[in-house]
């Protein structure tokens, strides 16, 4: 009986002090009054200036969550927190990061999105137990030499910030298994990128880059590569090495031609190659080279906004059956717009800015309520198709002569008058014309 008893009493300890363990306290007060049974403290948006100094008398914190405050200085006393495990400093204003955290030997994620950093303190790589860093929308523009020391990293996210390049010793993060790293300035990556082998999926979207290193095709566990909106002319060969790779996005760079060596690639399902500089020959030769895959050579939106996020990659954007009233100017930013459906919104005329979509081959402004065509829709030389049924036009400006190319031409359903119906023959003899 005893021994029961005793037994009872064991397991209860053991069950509250698991329970203290997941417990979050949410008000420092509080967790100062049970300071040693404290490992989690969550002061997310509470208006925190400064780090509070008492901090340090949590002494069995492990997990720390500052998000959404008011701190533009973190002070030395974060490396006092000796047992921390999770770090969240994001949304704060903070512009740099004290030496003294790099004393946080036993901490493993570290969220520090959203602030206003310049640069990591010298010793950021002691973090040698680091697993995720977390560094998205700051200002950083170099990653100091000892980052290649963060051997356990397993998830890397640099996403907008001001990185030109990255240090030699990258290759050294031999646990990492996502990165990213998307509008940024990185005009090249280093040789010892080959060595990430564990490497599972890469962005590097929107920086510099006008080749990869031939070492890229050393990342055989790679599964997901996006290198949009870059500078790329060409393909290394080498990445037909890459035999798990099931997705691939190279849209809104300069290749003119994919590398014969990708038929090797048979786990592939996806790949996006729009915006780029391939003949209608070699579009054709890579749907032979990948016939089992899903081949995108256009880039597709169906919203304004989202479109204007990615301007550079747009080659259509349909917006019909949206009620709109009007186009705001900025729709003349997607320089490679190819086709522009407008149909069936409340549309009366057209922002003077639709003259810069040099390359639009389609616009649809079908039942809209247009009155009159304006003339600088004759710039639009690539035109070759053109709807315009269903408006309430009456003619027709002398510019439109200049679409050499418009190939058809929909006037059905407008309060054109004979004469005018001839007038408009005249104007395009070449393009066939729907009254």
């Amino acid at each position: 009986m005893k021994k029961l008893i005793i037994l009872i009493i064991v397991l209860a300890t053991c069950i509250t002090g698991r329970t203290q363990e997941n417990k979050i306290y949410r008000s420092l007060q509080e967790a100062l009054t049970n300071r040693d049974q404290v490992y989690k403290l969550n002061l997310s948006y509470t208006d925190l200036t400064e780090l509070p100094e008492s901090i340090i008398q949590l002494k069995k914190l492990q997990y720390l969550n500052l998000e959404g405050n008011k701190i533009n200085v973190l002070s030395d006393v974060i490396g006092n927190v000796k047992n921390l495990r999770t770090l969240n400093l994001r949304k704060n204003n903070l512009v740099s990061l004290p030496n003294s955290l790099c004393n946080l030997q036993h901490l493993e994620v570290i969220q520090l999105s959203n602030n206003q950093i310049n640069e990591l303190p010298e010793f950021f790589g002691n973090l040698t137990n680091l697993g995720w860093i977390f560094m998205q929308g700051n200002h950083i523009e170099t990653l100091p030499e000892s980052f290649g020391n963060l051997t356990q990293l397993k998830k890397l996210d640099l996403t907008q910030n001001k990185l030109t390049h990255l240090p030699q010793n990258f290759g050294n993060l031999s646990s990492l298994q996502e990165f990213y790293i998307e509008s940024n300035q990185l005009s090249d990556l280093p040789e010892t990128f080959g060595n990430l082998e564990s490497l599972e999926a890469i962005n590097i979207s929107n920086n510099q880059l006008s080749d990869l290193p031939e070492t890229f095709g050393n990342l055989k566990n790679l599964e997901w590569l996006i290198c949009k909106e870059n500078k790329l002319d060409h393909i290394p060969e080498t990445i037909a090495n890459l035999s798990k790779l099931k997705l691939l996005y190279l849209n809104a760079n300069k290749i003119g031609k994919l590398p014969k060596a990708l038929e090797n690639l048979t786990k592939l399902k996806d790949l996006n190659i729009s915006g780029n500089k391939l003949s209608t020959a070699e579009k054709e030769r890579s749907k032979q080279l990948l016939s089992n895959c899903n081949i995108s050579f256009e880039n597709s939106y169906y919203s304004l906004q989202k479109a204007l996020q990615h301007k550079k990659s747009v080659d259509i954007l349909y917006l019909s059956e949206n009620k709109l009233t009007e186009l705001p100017e900025s729709i003349g930013e997607l320089k490679n717009l190819q086709q522009l459906y407008l149909t069936d919104n409340q549309l009366k005329n057209l922002p003077k800015s639709i003259e810069k979509l040099k390359k639009l081959e389609t616009l649809s402004l079908s039942s809209n309520r247009i009155i009159t065509l304006p003339k600088f829709v004759g710039k639009l030389k690539n035109l070759q198709e053109l709807n315009l049924n269903d408006n309430q036009l009456t003619s027709l400006p002398e510019a439109i002569e200049s679409l050499k190319n418009l190939k058809t031409l929909d006037l059905s359903g407008n309060n054109l008058s004979e004469a005018e119906k001839e007038r408009s023959k005249q104007l395009l003899p070449n393009c066939s014309i729907e009254f």
